[in-house]
Order: structure tokens, then C-alpha cells, then sequence
């Protein structure tokens, strides 16, 4: 029996623990009619307030983004494919370029998330989502089926599609994709921000795709998901955990991509060339589905996705792949020397994932990943000053990264990254029938009201390695606290203490650490989390290295020059960081061991936290040696954050070997005047790519086509 996921407790699911183990229902539980059980829950964002933490700051400059949004333009596709006249002029950039509307499901889910999370206290959130949420149903009552859609000429396209001609997929940029981004914004207007009409919204938008669908073969219907679809899959079983009719679980079911699937069913890793970011979201519906139909094959093949992603395609700071598909995991290398890095919304879902199966095994491996692609991607694709949000994060060295301005980007990771700030209290606690979890060491605090329990994180992690713990009880509790003992820990450096007297834990690196006592009002617990710099490769095992501080990636700043587009305007190709790359035989390389660089990396503290100076291996000599800071602070500038490894013999031939490289492709752009990547989805897109009857793939890590 596979145990019900993430979702239930990103519902606002709660089946409570009291001191008999009796469950009780919160109110935000009623909301859901499905419930099965499973051994471990998130608690809803409403019991998690953050305190002051660079997460804290992120959502206020989120607030800030979000507010300076107008939401009659968002809403403007939608009320022009319903045949009403638009309130105001609709957005540009992605908004205008076929994949309209799909921002305003975001904006949903942003608000409701920021009301969730405590950050709507003048009610503008609110307000804004009611208004929205009443355009809506406004919009669906004149389309007459149940449709929320703002896809050009919507009518005419799935009313073909639905008479089975599935290979107009490949005629709009992501169709089932753009729909789901509403599918979700009420999903969660409802169960997160509390707005009841948007369950009604959901439940006939939910009926007019199993009407589009219904006549659709199922070799149709597998055919059509080779286009990115989203998460549809998880949406429709998200309906079914609402309602409790189970049409729209078979619907769900309707949504798995077999093609996709079947290989991750038997651990079998077919996913070099795939378009990165179209199979995350799927995975996760897959372990969606799993928890509530108890399939123990959709469980395996979720989790190895994750397993083989995490272990084998990603990068020091948690992301995954370059120019937006999954690279060999054999060979790095096009993503070194690739501007287009790992995109932020792959790892946004990779985070959604993790949820999902940790719910359903309560792995500190999950939250050790979690940790480390929450700070060094997800923190660090957020301007911490200047709104704006990341797409590609190079790691190319000396490269640099592109933020969006409101109103003038609408690329998907614009949408996500409105999300992300609202969800950053989602993972730091979690319940098990017999206790909490502490997964994440940020300053917040959890309150269970229903049994009296406020537990409080206080520290300034990741400044310093440890933290601290408080409870106010309202009367003495016997429960469990199993707080995390992180992978980047060494098994004798890790200790709690109860109270001011240390308590033997006996945990292993990657582990929990098991706390049972009865409990008492006032009660205070210190851990101890000593971090130390280590040195991690890139996956394929090269001699490219990255180095780390506990499970802070550290980066080089290397200035700011020609940046063009740092903060990216309107254009279609704003996200991509266009300036100059640095040649590679320009960049510093390491002469040293992996094995003896750590001691080469000594504390800078006059720079400030967290700041260090790699000293006497970096070529070109730097005599005072190379700075290194926290690549989640390091904004507006060229960084670096991998190094190759050589020595004294090597540099040289290494030098001469990427000068020609450089000048041989230097000379190949320049007498290009246009190039398109066949068989990519984005290069493909951008070129208004026609075709009937074709087939795509990945030979020898190059994609193909053919006609």
C-alpha cells in the first residue's frame, strides 16, 4: 500500500496528533473528501510563520512583484476567448506569444500561497483573488462548457482536438501545459486561500476535459502527450482527492505517458534528451496517483526518476539540465560551456517531487536534497533587492544570470518564482502519527493550536551551525522530535542538548535523530551543526569541481562587465544572459587534488559571513588568493562556482586546447546568421516549426528529426 503524498498535506490535510494518538480533523481537512492514510504529513502553511531569514526578506520583495501586477491583463486572454471584451490590454512576451493566460494560474496559487504564509496582512492578496476568482466564473458561465482557457482561438482548436486530431498539439506552444496553470491557480485559490467559489470553478473546468477527452482512443490520447502537458495528471487526481468522484482519477490515469513511464517502472534511465522540465511535473502526478490508487509500480518509477535525476543529472546547486533538457550524465561538458543552464523551474517541481515521496518514506536523503536546491537555486534565483526572478543558471565560469521585471517577463520561471516565496514554510516541519519532524533550519515557528503545541526555531543558520528549539505547551506532551542530522554533518560532530544536558541521539550522517520524552512548557533543545568545506565533481566525474560550506555552494564574483540585458525587457529571448562569455582558457583553473583543495579554503571573516579566500592553487596566481561567498547572495555580477582541476603539465596543453576550440567556434558564429537546434522544443517553437507526422529523438547526446 503506497501512502497518500504531499498533496493531501498541501491540501491543508491534518489528521492531528494528541497524546492518545486520537486523530482529529482540522477545519481546512473538510475541504478534502479523500484521505488515505500515510505515515508522515506537512503541516499547512497557516501553522508556519517565518521569522526573520533571507526566505523572510524573499517574500517581501515577492509581495512587492506580485502588487505590481494588474489583473484585468492577466485576465485579458481569457475574457477575449470567451467573446467578452477584455477589461485591459493583455501582457506581452510569453503572454502574446501563444502561451496566453498561463501566467494568471500562477498569480493564483501566488496569492493564495502568500495568504497561506501570513503575508497578505492588509487583505490586498485577498482581495485580489476574490476579484479575480469572480472575472472567472464570469469568463466560464459565457464560454457555457466549463472551459478557463486563453489559447488563441480556442474553440475552433479543442473542439479539433477532441474530434481526435491529436496532432494539433503540435500546432500551439503547449497546449494541455498553458491549461494547467489555471487547473492548479484554483486548485489551490480553494484549498489555500480559502476561496469556495474556485472549487466550483475547478470541478466544471475538471468536467469540460473529460468531455474534450472522452472520445479520444487511447492511442490518441498517448500520441497527444508527447506534447509537455504540465501537471494534468496530478491536477485531475488533486480533483478526485476534492470531491471524492472518482471519474476524475480515472481522468488522472487517462495522463500518464506511458512512453515516459514504463521505462522509470522498470529503473531503467531513458531520459538523456528529453525536454527537462516537461517530465518533472508529470513524475510528480505519477507519485500522486500512486498514493491513491495504492500502485505500487507508479511508486517504484517515481521514485527512481528521482533517484537517477538527483544523483546523476543534477549539479552542486541542486538543478538540472542545460538548455532546458536532460544532458548524458556521462559528459558534462556542453553544460559547462552552455549559457543556458539549469532552469528554475526544474527545480521548483524537483522540490514538489521530494514532498511527494517523503510523505510516503520519511527519508533525511529527501530533505538533504531539498536543503540544498532550496538555498542555492531557489533562494538565489530570487533579486533579494530589485524584484525579479531567474530562468537559466549558468555554470559556465564567468557567466552570469538574467532577472525578470515585472509586467515586462512572463517566461514560466516568472511564474513558479512567484510561487516559491509563499512555499518556503511548506517543508521546515512535518508530522508523523507519533511526533514532528524538523527537516530545515530556518527561523520559524509551527503552531498546532488544536493540542497546544508552539514549537520555536531560532538561529541564524546558515551563519552559524546550529540552531535552536523552544516549546510552549499548553500542558506536559509525550511525543517524538526527530530532527534532522544532515548528510554534511560527520557522524561525531552532531549533539543536541535538552534543556542545557547533551542526550545521546546515536544518528548517522543523512539520518534523524530521535527524540522521545514528555515534554513541558519552556523546554529548550540545541543542536549542533558544524559545518566543514568539502569539494564535490560534477556527476560525469570529470575534473570540474565545485566547492562547499555545509550545504552552501560557494561562488567567485567576477565582475560586472558587458552584462547587456541584466534585467531582461520584453523580447522573447530576455531570459537567456546574451552578453560575451568568457573564453574558457581565460577562467581560473585549481592546481591541486580534490583531496587536499579543502585546506586551501580558509574563513575571510573581515569580508563577512560566510565569505572565505581560496589561497595559493589558483591559476592565474592570485596573491592574495580568489574570494568565495555564498552563491545564493552573489546577485548582478559574473560568478564562478566550478573549477577545473589540472596541474603545471596539463595547463599548458590545456590552455592551447581551448583556444582553438574558442577561435574555431568564435569563426563558426560568426558566419552564421540563424540556428536552430531540430528535435528542441524551445529553438523549435521560436522558429514557428510546422509539421505533421514527424518524429523526434536523441542519438549520441545531438537530437534529431525526421519527416
Amino acid at each position: 500500500m503506497i501512502p497518500m503524498k504531499t498533496y493531501i498535506a498541501k491540501m491543508n490535510m491534518a489528521i492531528f496528533l494528541t497524546v492518545a494518538m486520537v486523530h482529529s480533523v482540522s477545519a481546512a481537512a473538510s475541504k478534502i473528501a479523500v484521505r488515505p492514510e500515510q505515515p508522515v504529513k506537512l503541516f499547512p502553511l497557516e501553522d508556519v510563520r517565518l521569522l526573520k531569514s533571507p526566505f523572510s526578506e524573499a517574500v517581501k520583495v515577492n509581495r512587492e512583484y506580485l502588487l505590481a501586477h494588474d489583473p484585468n491583463r492577466l485576465l485579458a486572454p481569457f475574457r477575449r476567448e470567451a467573446g467578452l471584451e477584455p477589461k485591459a490590454q493583455p501582457y506581452g512576451n510569453w503572454e502574446s506569444g501563444g502561451l496566453d493566460g498561463h501566467t494568471a494560474g500562477h498569480y493564483l496559487s501566488a496569492l493564495s500561497l502568500m495568504m497561506a504564509s501570513g503575508a497578505d496582512r492588509d487583505g490586498e492578496f485577498r482581495r485580489r483573488l476574490a476579484y479575480m476568482i469572480g472575472e472567472l466564473a464570469d469568463i466560464q458561465k459565457a464560454n457555457g462548457n466549463g472551459y478557463l482557457g486563453g489559447i488563441p482561438k480556442s474553440e475552433e482548436y479543442w473542439k479539433g482536438v477532441g474530434d481526435g486530431h491529436v496532432e494539433l498539439m503540435q500546432r500551439r506552444w503547449a497546449p494541455w501545459y498553458n491549461l494547467h496553470k489555471m487547473f492548479a491557480g484554483l486548485r489551490d485559490a480553494y484549498l489555500h486561500g480559502g476561496n469556495e467559489q474556485a472549487r466550483d470553478l475547478l470541478a466544471r473546468y475538471g468536467n469540460w476535459c473529460e468531455k474534450v477527452t472522452s472520445g479520444l482512443t487511447d492511442g490518441q490520447m498517448q500520441r497527444m502527450l508527447g506534447t509537455e502537458y504540465g501537471g494534468m495528471n496530478e491536477v485531475l487526481a488533486d480533483i478526485y482527492a476534492i470531491t471524492g468522484d472518482r471519474k476524475y482519477i480515472e481522468l488522472a490515469k487517462r495522463f500518464n505517458h506511458r512512453a515516459v513511464f514504463e521505462p522509470l517502472e522498470n529503473r531503467q534511465d531513458r531520459l538523456t534528451g528529453l525536454h527537462a522540465n516537461t517530465q518533472i511535473p508529470k513524475i510528480t502526478g505519477m507519485e500522486c496517483i500512486a498514493a491513491l490508487v495504492h500502485d505500487e509500480r507508479l511508486h517504484t518509477g517515481a521514485k527512481f526518476f528521482w533517484e537517477t535525476v538527483t544523483q546523476n543529472r543534477s549539479v552542486v546547486f541542486g538543478g538540472n539540465s542545460v538548455s532546458e533538457h536532460f544532458n548524458d550524465p556521462k559528459d558534462f561538458s556542453g553544460m559547462i560551456e552552455h549559457r543556458e543552464g539549469p532552469e528554475t523551474c526544474n527545480t521548483y517541481n524537483m522540490l514538489r517531487l521530494t514532498e511527494a515521496l517523503f510523505t510516503a518514506e520519511p527519508k533525511a536523503a529527501y530533505a538533504d536534497f531539498y536543503e540544498r536546491a532550496l538555498y542555492n537555486h531557489i533562494l538565489a534565483s530570487i533579486h533579494p533587492k530589485r524584484p525579479g526572478y531567474v530562468y537559466f543558471t549558468p555554470i559556465r565560469p564567468a557567466h552570469y544570470r538574467v532577472y525578470s521585471q515585472p509586467e515586462q517577463a512572463f517566461w514560466c520561471c516568472v511564474g513558479t518564482g512567484m510561487e516559491n516565496p509563499g512555499r518556503s514554510g511548506e517543508f521546515i516541519y512535518a508530522r508523523a502519527k507519533d511526533g514532528v519532524y524538523v527537516n530545515l533550519f530556518i527561523p520559524s515557528e509551527l503552531s498546532v493550536p488544536e493540542i497546544g503545541i508552539v514549537l520555536r526555531q531560532e538561529t541564524t543558520f546558515p551563519e552559524e551551525g546550529r540552531t535552536q528549539l523552544s516549546l510552549q505547551l499548553d500542558k506536559p506532551v509525550t511525543f517524538t522530535l526527530n530532527i534532522r542530522h544532515p548528510g554534511w554533518v560527520g557522524a561525531e560532530d552532531f549533539a543536541v542538548k535538552v534543556n542545557g544536558g547533551p542526550v545521546a541521539v546515536g544518528s548517522t550522517p543523512s539520518s534523524y535523530a530521535a527524540i522521545r520524552r514528555e515534554w513541558n512548557h519552556g523546554d529548550r533543545l540545541e543542536v549542533s551543526l558544524p559545518m566543514r568545506t568539502t569539494i564535490e565533481r560534477l556527476p560525469d566525474g570529470s575534473d570540474w569541481v565545485a566547492i562547499l560550506h555545509g550545504p552552501i555552494v560557494l561562488a567567485s564574483p567576477c565582475g560586472e562587465k558587458d552584462m547587456p540585458n541584466l534585467y531582461a525587457d520584453g523580447s522573447r529571448m530576455g531570459h537567456v544572459a546574451s552578453g560575451p562569455m568568457v573564453p574558457l582558457d581565460s577562467v581560473g583553473v585549481i592546481l591541486s587534488t580534490a583531496e587536499e583543495l579543502p585546506s586551501h579554503v580558509v574563513p575571510d571573516p573581515q569580508a563577512g559571513p560566510l565569505h572565505f579566500r581560496l589561497l595559493d592553487v589558483v591559476e592565474p596566481a592570485a596573491p592574495e588568493g580568489v574570494s568565495l561567498e555564498p552563491f545564493f547572495r552573489l546577485h548582478d555580477r559574473r560568478y564562478q562556482m566550478y573549477w577545473q582541476l589540472t596541474t603545471e603539465e596539463g595547463l599548458a596543453e590545456r590552455r592551447e586546447r581551448l583556444a582553438a576550440l574558442a577561435r574555431a567556434k568564435a569563426a563558426r558564429e560568426a558566419a552564421t546568421l540563424d540556428a536552430v537546434a531540430v528535435g528542441e522544443q524551445r529553438p523549435e517553437v521560436e522558429h514557428n516549426f510546422k509539421w505533421e507526422g514527424s518524429e523526434a529523438g536523441v542519438f549520441r547526446g545531438s537530437s534529431w528529426r525526421h519527416f
